[in-house]
Formats: C-alpha cells, structure tokens, sequence
C-alpha cells in the first residue's frame, strides 16, 4: 500500500496529540511543545536540546498554511522554566484560534526549517537491513511514525 496524500492523525487527549482538531473556519490545526534536537546528537546535549511551542496549520483540505513556532530556551537554561514558557506560549497562540474543537485531523505531508530544524509531516520510509522496504510518515521533531493501515495511530 502506497503512502496516502493525506495522513489521519487521531486526537489523543492528555497525550501527546491532546492540542489538535478544527477551528470554527474549517481549518485544522495542531500544537505542541516539543524538543529538538541536532541531527548528530552531541554530548552536551542539554546544550543542543531547543524546546519550541509550535502551531501548525492547515486548510480543511490538509494543505499546510503555515508553521508559528517559538524557541523558548534550550534545556541548559532549566528545564521546568523553559517548559511553563513554552506552554505559556503555546497558551497564548491557541487562544489566538477562538473557538475550536478537539479533534482528530487529515492532513498532506509537509515541511519546514526552523533554525536548522526540520518540522513536519514527513516521508521517511526506507529499506530494512534485509532489503525489506517499510513506508513510514514521521511528525517532526516530534517522531510520531505513522505506517499502515493509516488509521491515525503512530508509535512513539
């Protein structure tokens, strides 16, 4: 089975997809506070690891319409204190929505770099170490993977 054109995310509420559904204009959303890290995670990664608040949204057809993300401190800056901001931030642009509802969303792979970072729904499927060939969509930097049978469930 082919990748789909676009990929059912299911609302989990108080888990890691609680902040996602559809806004009173048809559009879809989803929010996080997420960490990222370098590709090439080095040692000190207390320095490396950038925690944003971040805010995706999508057309009702789940086209991408734009990414607003704040950088709200690097885990080296004290975890706890770098985190209320971030929620604080994300707070403040949920409420920028008006009302919504929680639910779950279909959205079209995307992406974009944010300080070096990519963010995104994106194809990362590849060929096993036994030549086995596996078609997966993973949200990023989140590393939500999707697979079939793209029933909105995902791995962690």
């Amino acid at each position: 089975m082919a990748i789909p054109d676009k990929i059912l995310i299911s609302r989990l509420e108080d888990y890691h997809t609680h902040f996602i559904g559809v806004c009173e204009d048809g559009r879809q959303f989803m929010s996080f506070v997420v960490a990222s890290l370098p590709e090439d995670i080095p040692r000190d990664v207390q320095h490396h690891k950038r925690w944003y608040a971040v805010l995706h949204l999508f057309d009702a057809d789940g086209n991408h319409l734009s990414t607003n993300a704040h950088f709200a401190g690097l885990t080296a800056d004290g975890e706890a204190e770098v985190l209320d901001k971030a929620y604080a931030i994300q707070d403040a642009m949920m409420s920028e929505l008006g009302a919504v509802e929680w639910a779950d969303v279909t959205v079209r792979p995307f992406s974009v770099l944010i300080d070096d970072r990519v963010f995104g729904l994106v194809d990362t499927s590849f060929h096993s170490e036994v030549g086995e060939y596996y078609e997966t969509v993973t949200l990023l930097p989140n590393d939500f993977v999707f697979t079939e049978p793209w029933d909105g469930d995902f791995d962690t």
